[in-house]
Order: structure tokens, then C-alpha cells, then sequence
């Protein structure tokens, strides 16, 4: 006789409720602990490619130089009959050529700038890699710009040039760093040579970020006390008008990362009207700045990209825009 040992039937016990909110609540856990260190592994690779831009914005602007004689102009200004009378050439323009960007540079129409930024698909709102920080934060781009003359489309850069001690308003600018007005419209004016950088390259800015985020800034806008929100200012190609240095040179009147402190709606004493505010917009369109936490990246004259952090001191950021100031930096301070 065969006996057989009976089939025993079990039952799997499902999970308890308070076991799935354990089990939820460790995940969360889990990801609140990992989801920083992904952030920062993220910036990391985003602040390595910036610093990338940043030289080959360097090695173009020293292929340049080495090409030409001489450092391209912030903008090559000429003069016309019709509005706007100020039209013209931006250094990022001039560089195309040496940032792998021929063919752009190649249907450029250097007989009048205006023409460059028609429609939407113009030159002008050509979006350029090099010439934007994974990190900025751009509301769009391109950008169009309407005025009597007509509509036009702009695309936005991360960067700007090196205006020295100031770079905006346009009445105001110092002309002391690397990239200034020059042509006709700007007589008196020539294109910087690395014999006329006596502070030194490896102690001269020749470019820094700009940051786009200001929301104070920004309530200045609809009031029209500003030209624009700070969100569209940096286009790379500027075609016409007054304000087309400010867009692609920056300065070391303000310290890294200014900010506005205050909203339209509560404006200290100092700046309540549009001519007294003048002064805090001088800062803080003209100022270096970067969406990197602690500071923002720069190339050197000497083709050294650096991180200068947004305590560096004033007097050591304005000697490092002066390309001929005579001023005594040493490596430790910045």
C-alpha cells in the first residue's frame, strides 16, 4: 500500500496597510536622499559645459586676434539716415567664423545690419550652443522685438564680453575693458591688440555669464522704466538702436550676481522715479552673474576659464575688467 502525503493548501499573506505606508515612506525617503545628489551631479555636468563655452569663446576671440591684429569690437557702429540711425555689428558676430559657425557668417549682409533679423528664420535668431549656459535660465529664446520699423527676432546669449568698469547705459559706458563701440558712428575708437592689455591677459576678463533670473527687475518692465525684463536682454546679434552693447558686453560696476532688493510696488526713497532708478539699472544690466550656485565662470585673457565667486571683492573684480588700469592683482584673490 502506497500512502501519499497530502497536498497542504497555504495562504500567501497580503501586505497590511501599515506595511505599505512603511514601505512608501522609505522609498520617499530614499529618493529625498538621492534627488540632491543627482541635482548636483547634473549642475556639475552643466557647469563643466559652460566652462567648455567659455573657452572656445576664448580660443575664437585669440584666433581672432592672432588673424586680425587686434580683438574683435564689442560692436562695429554705423551710421544711417533712417531710424534706427545706429546700426551695427556685435563681437559674437565677428567670432562666428572661429566658433564653427561659417556658413551663418557666410549670409551675413554687412551693408545693412537690419537686414539680418528679418522674419524668423533671420541670422540674428540663430541659436547657438557655444554661446549659452546649460545652466541659464532663458524665458524664450529667440526673442521678437517690435518697434516702428518693424519686427524682428533676436536669439539670446548666456555671455557677454568684456565691457571694463561699465558697459550700460550706452551714455555711460567706460570703453576701459576689451569690448567697446567702435566704426563710424563711434570715431576715436579702436579695437583693442594684446600689446594695449598692459595689465596683463592672465589678469584681464575677456568674458563672463550673465544671470537672466531677476523677478525684482523685472516688475521695472510694464511700467516701462526698463527697456526690457532682464530675462530678455543678451541678444547675441543686436541689428540697430542704442542699447546693442549692453547686450553683449558686461561690466565690474556691480558684484557678481546683483541683484534688484526691492519690486516696483516698494522702491526705497533713492529710487522713486524712473531717473533715479537709472542707477540700479546701470548694475544690474551690466553685471556678470550665473545661475551656478556661489558665483559665475570667466574667461581670461590668457585663455583660462576661472570660477569668481560672488564674494570676491570689488576692488579685485574692477582691476580684473581694466585691461590698462596699472592695478596689482595677485593669483590668491580671486
Amino acid at each position: 500500500m502506497i500512502l501519499t502525503r497530502p497536498h497542504r493548501m497555504t495562504k500567501r499573506r497580503a501586505f497590511t496597510l501599515i506595511e505599505l505606508l512603511v514601505v512608501i515612506a522609505i522609498i520617499g525617503v530614499l529618493i529625498a536622499l538621492l534627488l540632491p545628489a543627482v541635482q548636483k551631479a547634473r549642475e556639475a555636468a552643466r557647469r563643466i559645459q559652460c566652462v567648455n563655452n567659455l573657452k572656445q569663446l576664448g580660443l575664437a576671440a585669440m584666433n581672432y586676434e592672432s588673424a586680425l591684429g587686434c580683438f574683435p569690437p564689442g560692436q562695429m557702429r554705423m551710421n544711417f539716415v533712417q531710424a534706427p540711425r545706429f546700426r551695427g555689428f556685435s563681437l559674437f558676430v565677428h567670432l562666428l567664423p572661429f566658433a564653427d559657425q561659417q556658413p551663418l557668417f557666410n549670409r551675413w549682409n554687412f551693408t545693412d545690419p537690419l537686414q539680418n533679423a528679418e522674419g524668423t528664420t533671420a541670422g540674428t535668431a540663430t541659436i547657438i550652443n557655444t554661446y549659452l549656459c546649460p545652466s541659464d535660465i532663458i524665458p524664450q529664446n529667440p526673442v521678437s522685438s517690435i518697434s516702428q520699423t518693424g519686427t524682428r527676432t533676436y536669439a539670446i546669449t548666456s555671455y557677454g564680453g568684456n565691457g571694463g568698469t561699465q558697459s550700460h547705459p550706452p551714455a555711460l559706458v567706460s570703453s576701459d575693458g576689451i569690448f567697446f563701440a567702435t566704426g563710424p558712428a563711434n570715431p576715436g575708437f579702436q579695437e583693442v591688440t594684446v600689446s594695449a592689455v598692459t595689465d596683463g591677459l592672465s589678469n584681464t576678463l575677456l568674458f563672463g555669464e550673465r544671470n537672466h533670473v531677476d523677478p525684482n527687475y523685472d516688475t521695472f518692465a510694464a511700467p516701462a522704466w526698463v527697456q526690457e525684463p532682464m530675462g530678455q536682454w543678451g541678444w547675441w546679434a543686436p541689428s540697430g538702436g542704442q542699447f546693442g552693447l549692453s547686450d553683449v558686453t558686461l561690466s565690474t560696476l556691480a558684484p557678481i550676481n546683483y541683484k534688484i532688493g526691492f519690486g516696483f510696488a516698494n522702491k526705497p526713497a533713492d529710487a522713486s522715479t524712473q531717473a533715479a532708478f537709472a542707477n540700479y539699472d546701470a548694475l544690474r544690466v551690466g553685471s556678470f552673474g550665473s545661475q551656478h550656485p556661489g558665483g559665475a565662470n570667466f574667461t581670461f585673457g590668457d585663455g583660462s576659464v576661472r570660477f569668481l565667486k560672488d564674494t570676491t571683492a570689488t576692488r579685485v573684480l574692477r582691476a580684473l575688467g581694466t585691461r590698462a588700469g596699472g592695478e596689482v592683482v595677485t593669483a590668491d584673490a580671486f
